[in-house]
């Protein structure tokens, strides 16, 4: 991907509004999960020299939000705000508060365009009065705005390597591992004679046993039983270092059948996308949000509908499930892995 640093536009539309623009070579799925992530957020908001260290963020109608960024001195600065309208991935209408300057409140819309894979992001900031909006314009906002949007543009860049695939992959799982309450561990899941739990022990047990031929200690940690979220944390938080270790990730070793390959490459290959589709496995056992990365489902399903045979004759996948060929990709997806997307664990 390419970058367009410093483009953003910034416009008067009246007298007590501004509008800010700026596009990104990126889907719009992909930049729409970069401003409503807290993990992502914090990576990439506010400039360099006052970024980011504290973020929440209840992404529902009614719901608050609020950001918190130090600069060099150590003085922190904080916004927040109410979620009025949230249509995702296209618009997000929201309440903003500078705590510097509580009175000067502002009704921000956030708007998603994409044309050809460039997505462009607008928000019409209202303010109620013409001198808070240019006390706004007045106060370097637009430097700084450049340079946030900059750093958001570096990591749209580098979102189509592995190590980026599998922190947006793992990332979901985690959040689905944090919402499971403690009594829905072991309700049943779509793979035959599993609990929710299990899902998690077949990741902890089985990636090191993969990916530690490589020597790649990964090392023990939380038992599943006792821990299911740490056991999964422990993991995950192995493969990232991994991943973002140029040394590690470029070191070759025998996977087994999949022949001879790098670190990196067999975790993209072969973990990522397990835990891509095991993610709406937990989801679906625990009754929590099954939504997928859609960049990445739709990636999935083409390169394993292109090995079609391959896959089922490796014992991974059972037969695929017929659904209807209007079916979204996601149910495509689960339907391809052998699962039945319309069945519920149990019945």
């Amino acid at each position: 991907m390419t970058t367009r640093h410093g483009s953003a536009t910034v416009t008067l539309p009246s007298d007590t509004e501004i509008l800010i623009s700026r596009s990104f070579d990126a889907p719009r799925a992909l930049v729409w999960d970069a401003l409503t992530t807290p993990r992502h957020l914090l990576r990439w908001w506010g400039p360099h020299s006052c970024p980011l260290v504290d973020c929440h963020v209840d992404l529902r109608v009614g719901g608050s939000w609020r950001y918190v960024a130090r600069n060099a001195d150590g003085v922190e600065l904080a916004w927040h705000g109410e979620y009025r309208e949230i249509a995702p991935p296209d618009h997000i209408v929201s309440t903003e508060v500078f705590e510097g300057f509580p009175d000067a409140a502002s009704l921000n819309t956030m708007t998603l365009t994409e044309v050809d894979g460039v997505t462009t992001l607008q928000t019409l900031v209202r303010h109620q009065r013409k001198e808070y909006r240019d006390g706004h314009i007045a106060s370097g906002m637009e430097g700084g705005m450049q340079s946030t949007f900059d750093r958001l543009d570096d990591l749209m860049a580098i979102s189509g390597t592995a190590a980026e695939r599998f922190r947006r992959v793992a990332g979901r799982f985690s959040d689905r591992v944090a919402e499971v309450p403690d009594a829905m561990w072991s309700n049943p899941a779509p793979c035959a004679g599993w609990t929710a739990r299990d899902v998690v022990r077949h990741l902890v047990e089985w990636v090191p046993s993969v990916i530690g031929r490589s020597g790649l200690e990964i090392g023990a940690g939380p038992s599943v039983d006792a821990d299911p979220a740490g056991a999964w944390h422990h993991l995950a938080d192995a493969l990232q270092d991994a991943l973002d270790d140029p040394a590690v990730a470029a070191t070759e070793f025998d996977a087994g059948p999949p022949g001879r390959m790098t670190v990196e490459r067999a975790i993209d290959m072969l973990v990522t996308g397990d835990v891509l589709v095991h993610t709406w496995d937990l989801a679906r056992a625990t009754g929590l949000d099954e939504r997928l990365d859609d960049g990445l489902v739709s990636a999935m399903l083409e390169g394993m509908q292109s090995i079609d045979e391959l896959l089922r004759t490796s014992g991974h996948y059972g037969p695929k499930v017929a659904v209807p060929d209007d079916a979204d990709e996601r149910t495509k997806l689960i339907a391809f892995t052998g699962r039945d997307p319309y069945a519920r664990p149990g019945t």
